[in-house]
């Protein structure tokens, strides 16, 4: 069992029947898109509208990992694909940003961090312009916007939430590295956090996130761990895989794994569903909306 203290319920048939619509309709449906970026940059990205004759619906923006947003092929990569698919069916507009093609980056993976021209600093920087583009949209109620992002996207989304004014209101973490966050004793976010990410992970290490979500006071940073599950766990069609070509990991110079886990996938959406819910639907809970969120006196209204 994963270790935790929220059990949300979203109907498993539900995230199933979901699951195949989105892998039979997420390449038809996204709509290529250009938006202004920091420094006079291009940047691209794939959006979904909300559903047809939705307006004032919320938002989700989602921030692809170190390999960035598309397979060699061009085609958008599985993952972002599955969960953007999910989240249209639900009543979501959704980003798929692309922080790399535009600067001619195929991936920093393989790439030690201390050499990346592509950070989560100026990652971070276009995510505040993507959720700008976001928040301007018709269709889209600006004051119920999110960002996931998975690996590191998730840190990306761990720099963004650590900002003043990040202008969005829920934010997801699919295998961040914590490091940095917890190093900074003054990091303390106020947007509602859903951490998720394995044991097993030897590319970013759960026990800095587990005692980061120690540190901080309330509950709205919130790290969901899964014992003996690895990096990059929702990943479909993929198979256990030691990647001696990335440098960063745990135990830099040894490798990293990763590994599809079904079970922690379908624990993990289900709980990012909640989570979206509870931040983004006034009708989920009314009182969060009406009241806020009060822990000692610090959290502010989702």
């Amino acid at each position: 069992m994963p270790g935790s203290r929220l059990h949300p319920r979203v109907p498993v048939k539900r995230i199933f029947c979901l699951f195949l619509f989105a892998v039979a309709s997420a390449g038809v449906l996204a709509q290529p898109v250009k938006l202004a970026g920091p420094d006079g940059a291009s940047l691209s990205g794939e959006y979904l509208r909300p559903p047809k004759g939705s307006s004032n619906a919320p938002a989700m923006l989602l921030l692809h990992g170190c390999g960035g947003l598309r397979t060699k092929s061009g085609a958008i990569s599985a993952r972002p694909a599955r969960m953007g698919a999910l989240l249209q069916e639900l009543g979501y507009g959704v980003l798929m940003l692309d922080s790399f093609t535009g600067r001619g980056v195929r991936e920093i993976c393989t790439v030690p961090i201390p050499q990346r021209k592509i950070d989560t600093t100026l990652r971070a920087d276009d995510a505040q312009f993507a959720i700008s583009w976001l928040r301007a949209r018709r269709e889209i109620d600006g004051n119920r916007v999110g960002v996931l992002g998975w690996s590191n996207g998730a840190s990306t989304v761990l720099r963004l939430i650590g900002r003043t004014t990040p202008n969005i209101k829920v934010a997801v973490a699919f295998y961040p590295s914590c490091k940095r966050a917890l190093a900074n004793d003054q990091y303390d976010p106020e947007i509602p956090t859903l951490v998720l990410i394995g044991e097993a992970d030897d590319w970013t290490a759960a026990d800095d996130c587990k005692q980061l979500d120690e540190r901080l006071p309330g509950d709205t940073f919130h790290v969901v761990t899964y014992p003996g599950v690895y990096h990059d766990f929702d990943t479909p069609n993929t198979s256990l895989k030691v990647r001696k070509d990335v440098p960063d990991g745990v135990k830099p110079g040894a490798g990293v794994t990763s590994a599809p886990d079904p079970k922690a996938t379908e624990d993990a959406y289900r709980r990012t569903f909640k989570w979206l819910s509870l931040w983004l639907d006034p009708t989920r809970n009314p009182s969060i909306w009406r009241d806020g969120y009060s822990q000692q006196g610090r959290k502010p209204a989702p």
